[in-house]
């Protein structure tokens, strides 16, 4: 299987060979194809220091992408994934991912025998020079973003990968271990402290991963990550979290398939959560935690985008009702939350959740759920005014009580 890499020095997709190196194959030597070794990008184990890491690393290596033809032209289509070239320089194209905004069609005429097409592509960029900033291509420019099948990763980068998570349970294990820390404090260490003291190196932990690119000078911006530098999927979870509420979830829904879409489709760490239902109820409902005010308003636009609706595989729509910081008192008890979620996350095998899926507008798919969304929306309307006339009715009947007691 022929890859591609998102390199670590200019954010680009490449195809490229990996090859491991050291003792226990410990080391990934990553080959561009058509450049020299001289832009060979090398990474340790040693280098990827938490679950979060491994996955980040994991997901900039994927299939090939392939080239759109010409006869594909009308499956590319408002929402699709693509990875487009942009002119750095006449010599220099690279590749990045887009979303499609919009489609301008245009008629295909036959020259000379051949139809030509001309239907212009309105891109959204999702990183790169352009990112975030909307670009028209031609199909020539475009390639199909092909999705890794399970269990069909390379051999070496599995190998790797298994490495660098061997090495990292192997630090946390010493971690919890802290009686032996513990004996150089002036005083006793309960068990409370052993757990303070535990989660207090985890939070610690920096979350980043570096690549050491060639001492070469070469065309390639030199956009370093570097453990000094934090990315956008690092989660603060010591600064100040903020939540939304989400409902008309599908029953059994995962916590964790809600964090992988995320992540899939706007490129943030988040924490979720799943509550209890009723069993007279047909949906359940949700919170979704991010660790910023940004992360928060990038989630927001996503969920509220009004070209797209987000509805779980049997067609049922999220409906987002609430969205707030949380106050302090529960900033500390998801602190532990958010810590053991993540590492479970992590440590599952990479997926492609099927449980959620992204409605266009302009699709029956679309305007079914946008029919559900209106109706869930009437509901809760109507629970609203029930709640303020059961307070009313409430307040009254105190009233009366203490009219009588006096």
């Amino acid at each position: 299987m022929e890859l591609e890499f998102r390199s670590c020095v200019d954010d680009a997709w490449y195809q490229v060979r990996i090859e491991t190196e050291g003792v226990g194959g410990d080391r990934l030597r990553v080959k561009f194809v058509g450049f020299s070794d001289d832009h060979d990008e090398f990474y340790d184990a040693d280098e990827l220091t938490s679950f979060r890491d491994v996955e980040e690393f994991r997901s900039r290596f994927r299939p090939m992408s392939i080239q759109v033809q010409d006869w594909e032209c009308g499956k590319v289509v408002k929402g699709t994934l693509v990875c487009a070239a942009i002119s750095i320089s006449p010599d220099d194209c690279r590749f990045y991912d887009a979303v499609v905004d919009r489609v301008v069609r245009e008629e295909h005429l036959l020259v000379k025998g051949k139809k030509e097409y001309s239907c212009s592509f309105i891109l959204s960029w999702r990183h790169g020079p352009k990112a975030q900033s909307l670009t028209a291509q031609t199909l020539e420019n475009i390639c199909r973003v092909q999705t890794l099948p399970v269990g069909e990763l390379d051999p070496l980068l599995t190998s790797f990968l298994e490495t660098a998570k061997k090495k990292i349970e192997a630090i946390l294990s010493s971690i919890f271990k802290v009686p032996h820390e513990a004996a150089h404090h002036s005083e006793p260490c309960t068990p409370h402290c052993r757990e303070e003291l535990s989660i207090s190196k985890l939070l610690n932990q920096d979350t980043s991963f570096s690549g050491r690119p060639s001492s070469h000078s070469w065309s390639r911006k030199e956009m370093i990550c570097s453990p000094s530098e934090k990315t956008e999927h690092d989660m603060d979870i010591g600064g100040t979290p903020y939540m939304l509420l989400v409902e008309n979830l599908e029953k059994g829904i995962s916590p964790f398939s809600i964090m992988e879409f995320i992540h899939q489709q706007v490129t943030i760490s988040c924490q979720a959560s799943v509550w209890p239902s009723k069993l007279s109820e047909a949906y359940t409902r949700g919170t979704i935690v991010v660790d910023s005010k940004s992360n928060l308003d990038k989630l927001s636009n996503f969920l509220e985008n009004p070209d797209h609706l987000i509805i779980s595989s049997k067609g049922r729509p999220w409906v987002m009702t609430e969205k707030s910081a949380l106050h302090e008192t529960a900033r500390a008890s998801i602190r532990s939350f958010m810590l053991m979620s993540q590492t479970i996350l992590q440590n599952r095998s990479p997926t492609t959740s099927h449980a959620l899926k992204v409605a266009i507008s302009g699709t029956k798919e679309y305007e079914t759920a946008k029919l559900m969304k209106d109706l869930f929306l009437e509901f809760v309307k109507h629970q609203g005014r029930l709640h303020q006339r059961l307070l009313l009715v409430e307040g009254r009947i105190s009233h009366l009580s203490d009219a009588v007691r006096r």
